[in-house]
C-alpha cells in the first residue's frame, strides 16, 4: 500500500487540489487508511493519467514548442516546422534527418511523457488489483475505471511502438518503467496493446463517465488500427464496425448544423454554410457564440457532436485563477492556455507603412506588404486608427497594430503576452487547390474540406481587393516603370486553416484565444480503419463504400473501386483528418511491416535501408524547405514548371526515431540497442 503514497500525494496538486473530500483525509500514511479504499483515490489517480494525454496535446504548444506535433506527422508528408536551422532544439532536422539524434528534444518529449503515462496507468491497475475490499458506487464501476487505465497504457505503449518500434512493456507499476526489463519489438508490443484494447472494449461504458474519459468506442477504433497492424483484418474490419454500427455507443457523421455557431447562416465571407458544409465547420468551433458571448464549452464537447468519440480537454482559466489555484511550474500553466491557432497562424504580410512605393507619376501606392487584412470591401477591422491614405488602399483603415489584426489574421498572442505563429508549415500538396499543375492532395474543386470555406488561400487587402488580384496590379505597374520592387519587397503567404482558427475569440488579459478542445478520435478516422481492413482483404469496393461516405459529406465525386489502394486512403486521410490524426503512427506501421502487405501494390521495397512508405511518401509529398540553401545537402528535381525544387534529406531508416538517450543511458544491467542507422 505505501508505494501509492508518495504518487497519490504528487499528483493531488495537479488533479485535486481544491478537492475538499480529499483534503479532509487524515491517513495518507496509513496502511489501513480509509482513503485508499475509496473509489475517490482511483479517479485521482486516473485524473493524473489523463493530465498527461492533455498535456502531450495542448502542453509545449505554448511558445511556439513543436514537440507535441511530432507525433501528428511533423516533418513527414503533411507539415513541417518553418525552421531550417539545426538549433538546441533541432527545429531543422526535418529537412536533414541526419542531423536527429537520441538527445533531440523531439525524440527525448514523447520517450518520456508516454512512459511516464503508462506507469501512472499501472498504478491504477496495481491499486484495483492489490485492494479488493475498495468500495464502489456501481457493481461494474471497478471493471470500468481498471479498463479505463489499462486503455491509457495501451494508447501510450501503441504511440511509443508507432515512434520508436521497440519498447520497454510493463503491466505493473515500477519505479521507472524501462529500466527493469528488456525491449521487445514492435511486433510483439502491438500483441500486448491488442489485448489491452480487448479488455478495454469489454469492460468500458458506451458513455464517459465524465467529458473526456474513454468508451467502448474508443477502444474499438484503437483495436481495429492495432489488429492492422498485426496482419488480422477480418478482426480489424469487425472491431471498426461495432462502432460505425452502433454496437459501441451512438457515433455518426454530422451532417447537420450543431452547437455554438449553427444559427450563423453563412461565415465572414459570405460562403454558405448550410449543411452538411456547415456542419464540417462547426465540428472545429470554439466557445463563442455567432452574438459573441461566450458559451460553456467548445463544439468538439457539445452533446449533439455524435462524431467525437475522444477528445482532449483543456480547462482554459486566467492567470489570475492559474496562481489563485496554487499554479506553479511551467507545466500547469501550459495546460489552462490554447494557443492552437498561433501555432497554426498563417504566414502573411504584417508591419505597418513599409508596404508603399512611390511612384514615377508622384503618386505613393500601397503595394503588398503594408498589412494582411481577412476582410472583403465594406468590413473594416475594427479598433483601426489610421486610414491608408494610398493610391490602391482606398481610403480603408489598416490592420495595424497587432492587437487590431488579431481577429483579422488569426490569434497571435499566447498566454505569457508575447506572439507566436507560424510555427507549422503545411506542405505544398496540402495548401494547393485541386487541379494544381504541381500537384495536389485535393483531387476534387468541390471537395468543401480543401475549399476557402475551411482553408483560407486568399486574404483581403486594405483596398478590399484579394492579394491575387493586388499582385497582378503590382506586377502591371512595375512593368509600367511606375515603381520597383525587390527581393525585401517579396512575401510568403500561407493558408489558414479554419479546422485550426476562428473568428471569434475568447479574450483575457488583451490576449485572444481559439478555445476548441481537440479530437482525438473522430468516427470519420474509423471508416477509413474499416476501408484499409477492406482493402487489406481484396475487398476494394466495401472500401470504397466507407471511403465515399466521407466524400458524400464534402461534396467530393466518389471514389470508385478501382481507385482505392493505399495511397488512395491514405491521401483520403490527410483531406479528413488533416492535423488531427497521429499521422507518425499511421505512416510507421505502414512501413517495414511484414504483415502490411497491401501496400506493396504501392511501395513493394519496404526496409530500413532502401525504402518503405514513410520514406517514400515524405520525398515525394513533405515540406521542400526551399530557403534551406545549404549546398548539396538535399537531392534536387525540376517542378512541373521546370524550377529547381528540393527533398527533405530523409533516409528509410527514419520510419522510426532513434531510441531517446536517457533510456539508453538510464539502463544499468541491460544493454539496448539503438535502433538501426542512428549513432
Amino acid at each position: 500500500m505505501k508505494k501509492y503514497i508518495f504518487i497519490l500525494l504528487a499528483l493531488v496538486l495537479a488533479v485535486s487540489c481544491n478537492d475538499d473530500a480529499f483534503l479532509e483525509e487524515k491517513t495518507y500514511n496509513d496502511d489501513t487508511g480509509s482513503f485508499f479504499k475509496n473509489q475517490k483515490a482511483i479517479e485521482i489517480a486516473l485524473a493524473s493519467a489523463y493530465t498527461e494525454v492533455q498535456y502531450m496535446v495542448f502542453g509545449n504548444m505554448r511558445n511556439g514548442s513543436s514537440h507535441n506535433f511530432i507525433v501528428m506527422g511533423m516533418g513527414l508528408d503533411t507539415f513541417a516546422n518553418g525552421n531550417t536551422t539545426v538549433s538546441n532544439d533541432n527545429d531543422g532536422v526535418f529537412s536533414d534527418w541526419p542531423t536527429l539524434t537520441s538527445a533531440s528534444g523531439y525524440v527525448r518529449h514523447y520517450g518520456e511523457y508516454m512512459y511516464k503515462l503508462s506507469n501512472r496507468a499501472n498504478i491504477v491497475v496495481d491499486m484495483i488489483d492489490e485492494n479488493p475490499d475498495i468500495e464502489y458506487s456501481t457493481p461494474t464501476m471497478k471493471q470500468e475505471l481498471r479498463a479505463e487505465a489499462v486503455f491509457l497504457r495501451a494508447w501510450s505503449y501503441r504511440i511509443l511502438a508507432g515512434l520508436f518500434g521497440s519498447l520497454v512493456y510493463s503491466d505493473h507499476m515500477t519505479q521507472e518503467a524501462r529500466y527493469d526489463y528488456e525491449m521487445i519489438p514492435r511486433e510483439e508490443a502491438w500483441k500486448f496493446i491488442a489485448a489491452d484494447f480487448e479488455y478495454a472494449e469489454q469492460n468500458l461504458p458506451t458513455t464517459a463517465r465524465l467529458m473526456g474519459t474513454v468508451t467502448k468506442a474508443a477502444a474499438a477504433h484503437y483495436l481495429a488500427e492495432t489488429y492492422l497492424s498485426l496482419g488480422q483484418f477480418a478482426e480489424a474490419e469487425a472491431a471498426a464496425s461495432r462502432v460505425i454500427n452502433g454496437q459501441d455507443g451512438d457515433y455518426h457523421l454530422m451532417t447537420t448544423r450543431f452547437g455554438n455557431r449553427a444559427d450563423q447562416a453563412t461565415d465572414r465571407y459570405g460562403n454558405s454554410l448550410a449543411a452538411p458544409q456547415g456542419a464540417y465547420w462547426d465540428l472545429f468551433r470554439g466557445s463563442m457564440k455567432t452574438d459573441g458571448t461566450q458559451a460553456s464549452d467548445s463544439n468538439p464537447n457539445d452533446p449533439g457532436n455524435k462524431e467525437a468519440i475522444w477528445v482532449a480537454q483543456i480547462d482554459m482559466v486566467s492567470q489570475a485563477e492559474n496562481w489563485a489555484l496554487g499554479a506553479s511550474g511551467d507545466s500547469w500553466w501550459r495546460m489552462h492556455v490554447p494557443i492552437l491557432e498561433a501555432t497554426w497562424s498563417p504566414w502573411v504580410p504584417q508591419g505597418g507603412k513599409n508596404g508603399t512605393r512611390p511612384g514615377s507619376d508622384g503618386k505613393t501606392y500601397y503595394i503588398f506588404t503594408a498589412d494582411a487584412v481577412c476582410f472583403p470591401e465594406g468590413v473594416a477591422p475594427a479598433g483601426a486608427s489610421s486610414k491608408g491614405a494610398y493610391e490602391g488602399a482606398q481610403d480603408r483603415y489598416l490592420a495595424n497594430p497587432l492587437g487590431i489584426r488579431i481577429d483579422s489574421i488569426a490569434c497571435r498572442a499566447q498566454g505569457n503576452g508575447g506572439a507566436a505563429g507560424g510555427v507549422m508549415l503545411s506542405s505544398e500538396f496540402v495548401q494547393r487547390p485541386a487541379g494544381s499543375v504541381l500537384g495536389s492532395y485535393w483531387d476534387d474543386p468541390n471537395d468543401f474540406r480543401g475549399s476557402e470555406v475551411m482553408v483560407q488561400r486568399d486574404y483581403f487587402t486594405p483596398s478590399g481587393k484579394k492579394w491575387s488580384e493586388v499582385k497582378k496590379e503590382v506586377k502591371a505597374r512595375v512593368d509600367a516603370g511606375l515603381y520597383t520592387v525587390t527581393a525585401s519587397d517579396t512575401i510568403n503567404i500561407t493558408p489558414r486553416y479554419w479546422k485550426f482558427s476562428d473568428d471569434k475569440h475568447v479574450i483575457q488579459n488583451n490576449n485572444c484565444y481559439y478555445d476548441a478542445d481537440w479530437y482525438l478520435v473522430r468516427i470519420a478516422e474509423t471508416y477509413l480503419l474499416r476501408a484499409e481492413a477492406r482493402l487489406a482483404q481484396g475487398n476494394k469496393s466495401g472500401a470504397a463504400e466507407d471511403i465515399n461516405v466521407l466524400r458524400n459529406r464534402a461534396g467530393a465525386k466518389p471514389c470508385s473501386a478501382s481507385d482505392v489502394n493505399i495511397d488512395y486512403i491514405l491521401d483520403e486521410r490527410v483531406r479528413e483528418l488533416f492535423g488531427e490524426e497521429q499521422r507518425w503512427i499511421t505512416l510507421s506501421r505502414l512501413s517495414c511491416n511484414p504483415a502490411a502487405t497491401y501496400v506493396t501494390e504501392c511501395y513493394p521495397t519496404q526496409d530500413n535501408t532502401t525504402s518503405n512508405t514513410l520514406y517514400e511518401r515524405t520525398r515525394k509529398y513533405g515540406w521542400g524547405f526551399e530557403n534551406d540553401v545549404t549546398a548539396g545537402r538535399r537531392e534536387t528535381y525540376t517542378d512541373a514548371l521546370g524550377n529547381t525544387r528540393h527533398r527533405p534529406n530523409i533516409q528509410p531508416f527514419n520510419y522510426v526515431l532513434p531510441i531517446p538517450i536517457q533510456i539508453i543511458n538510464s539502463n544499468k544491467d541491460r544493454e539496448i540497442k539503438q535502433n538501426y542507422g542512428y549513432k
